[in-house]
């Protein structure tokens, strides 16, 4: 197995493109970095092509700000990706679990596992009957959906608000689709989808305040989410689930989502 470190974004899809492009729902998160890098929102420091006896066979690729991304990475292919970043720092790797798994156990001891994730593509969209409306965010929303975001990030991974504005302000410029979920014209949940690339959307973040919880607003954000990117024209919508919170996994489930793979987010980051 061969690892081959690419330096511009062109050569390296002329290499793996195609690999990608044949696996777009567990090839996202690589699909949509890379379209951010193409775009120049995002600066890339890690690309790889893999080849066994002249063929490509995978791929990993980390954006600046962002974990080393193994979802494409065979198995067998950690060995020579791991001897290829010898000489980077890298703290965070994410990606399918048996692929995560291969890799940080060669990468150096210690760590631990931040997100246990499944992988969801929806098949049948049940839309719930709950009451409220939706509707798509307006400029006006920014403020609204900013404040949402931290909040998001501040109760998945209990930071304080400054550490939480940070991580949520290294997505908030994402291209895509937000929509609010209202009762009587009030906002109470909020949804948001990336914008379609390789025929995939995918969810996230989902928030709803505290107050307005247990009212099923969530899941009618996000099938109206899932109606707009359809709308968009995808063949896909994907979304990840924490593991450790059973009642989202039922919803997402409940709405028509389907497991296709499991997840993991390991950083050595203390």
């Amino acid at each position: 197995m061969e690892a081959l470190s690419h330096n511009d974004i062109k050569d390296f899809l002329a290499a793996a493109g195609d690999l990608l492009a044949a696996d777009p729902v567990n090839n996202s998160v690589h699909l949509t970095g890379v379209d951010a890098a193409l775009r120049g929102q995002r600066t890339p420091i890690t690309l790889i092509s893999l080849h066994d006896s002249g063929t490509v066979v995978g791929a990993v690729t980390q954006m600046e700000g962002r974990p080393l991304h193994v979802a494409a990475m065979p198995v067998p292919a950690a060995p020579a990706v791991v001897d290829a970043l010898r000489d980077r720092e890298i703290n965070e790797v994410s990606g399918t679990r048996d692929r995560v798994e291969a890799f940080r156990t060669l990468w150096r001891d210690g760590g631990k596992e931040l997100y246990a994730l499944r992988l969801y593509r929806l098949e049948d969209l049940t839309v719930p009957d709950v009451p409220g409306e939706s509707r798509l965010t307006t400029p006006a929303d920014d403020d609204l959906i900013t404040e949402w975001w931290i909040a998001f990030v501040a109760e998945l991974d209990g930071l304080p608000r400054e550490e939480a504005e940070k991580r949520a302000m290294d997505s908030r410029w994402m291209s895509a689709g937000h929509v609010l979920w209202l009762v009587d014209g009030v906002p109470v949940s909020w949804a948001g989808s990336t914008s379609p690339v390789g025929g995939v959307s995918r969810v996230g973040p989902v928030y709803t305040p505290p107050e307005h919880r247990r009212h099923g607003y969530a899941a009618a954000a996000t099938a109206a989410v899932s109606q707009w990117a359809y709308g968009e024209g995808v063949d896909h919508v994907v979304l990840t689930a924490d593991l450790a919170n059973p009642t989202a996994n039922s919803v997402y489930q409940g709405l028509g989502f389907r497991a296709i793979s499991d997840w993991s987010e390991y950083s050595w980051i203390s």
